[in-house]
């Protein structure tokens, strides 16, 4: 009898846990609900925001901006909102991007803030939380680049880079030497090749899709095709790299073997200057965006260098920034990470020479 009643007992407390696991599921379809209704309100106009203002026509337009998948439109499926409500969390947002990738359908966003990369597949409406590779979790993740069908993470906080595949698994990775600290990548499909800047060796470093080191140029210096702390990268569509020379406050440009090309910017305060030069890319005419945290906006270059013209500035509202960070752009699509706004704030090149 004894052992009867401890048969019941067992099966009272497993209906007590079927009773509790129901009713998470009932709160979880509510809170499903709940988040339907929100994406489904209807949303105000806002006014169209254009640079440079009229009457000078406009050459860039913002869109839109987003913190987590729903901004996007991508919903969760109702396991994964069980297992956050069960976990006690919610829907994963940014909490300080950094690092940019956008290919085609998918977007790549570095979060050092949250020790994590964001990874948002709009063509599978899903979104993907990358937090460790095999049983090594990310120690501070702040760029990402994307080469074929992997992913490539900087992860400065354990001087290594990680890889990854689309479906959130492990792919390897390689540690850099001592004293590196890897920040922006960059990569070159026409030549396999992944770029890395190391702000600790002061150098850029060049690999094969495998880790395989072909390239390594730069050393410590204001010279030209030194470095004083180089933190983000682009290539161009010749394979050029353009290295943001931070602490040298300018921006170097290379071919893709390591040969310097030139370089443009100095210190300063006013059009043109530079004062925390962070990312960089190229549209498809050529012209150089380049982030600065300190004016909390992006200034544009022809590609030898010259001022064109400038957009953003500080604030909350859209459109403007707070010490943004990385930068990609895909086609007509500019992407910034808004690091201390805690999103990603997306953009569109119109066409025309600024």
């Amino acid at each position: 009898m004894r052992g009867m009643s401890a048969v019941f007992r067992g099966c009272r407390h497993e209906r007590v846990a079927s009773r509790a696991l129901l009713g998470l599921i009932m709160a979880a379809i509510a809170a499903c609900a709940g988040e339907h209704s929100q994406t489904q309100r209807p949303t105000v106009a806002r006014p169209r925001m254009v640079w440079p203002e009229p009457p000078d026509q406009a050459r860039v337009e913002w869109l839109s901006g987003f913190a987590c998948g729903s901004d996007l439109g991508v919903e969760r499926s109702l396991w994964t909102r069980l297992s956050n409500l069960i976990a006690g969390g919610a829907e994963t947002r940014m909490v300080r991007p950094a690092g940019l990738a956008v290919s085609g359908t998918r977007i790549a966003v570095a979060d050092p803030g949250a020790g994590l990369v964001h990874v948002y597949d709009m063509s599978r409406r899903r979104v993907l939380v990358l937090d460790r590779c095999a049983t090594s979790a990310l120690g501070e993740p702040v760029a990402v680049a994307i080469l074929g069908d992997r992913l490539y993470v900087s992860d400065a906080g354990q001087a290594s880079i990680r890889v990854f595949n689309f479906d959130g698994g492990c792919a390897g990775g390689w540690a850099l030497g001592e004293g590196s600290r890897p920040a922006g990548l960059a990569a070159d499909a026409a030549r396999s090749r992944l770029y890395v800047a190391d702000a600790g060796a002061h150098q850029v470093l060049g690999f094969d899709p495998n880790g395989l080191p072909v390239l390594r140029f730069g050393s410590r210096g204001a010279a030209a095709g030194e470095f004083n702390f180089p933190t983000w990268l682009a290539v161009d569509v010749n394979g050029n790299v353009y290295v943001t020379d931070a602490l040298n406050f300018r921006v170097q440009r290379f071919d893709p073997d390591g040969k310097w090309l030139g370089a443009f910017g100095s210190q300063g305060d006013g059009s043109g200057d530079l004062a925390r030069p962070k990312g960089i890319a190229l549209d498809r005419d050529g012209h150089i965006y380049l982030v600065d945290a300190l004016f909390d906006a992006v200034q544009l270059f022809d590609r030898d260098g010259r001022y064109l013209m400038v957009f953003g500035s500080r604030g909350r509202d859209p459109g403007h920034f707070w010490l943004p960070s990385g930068l990609a752009i895909d086609g007509d699509r500019i992407y910034v990470a808004d690091s201390y706004n805690q999103r990603v704030q997306v953009f569109r090149v119109l066409g025309g020479e600024p």
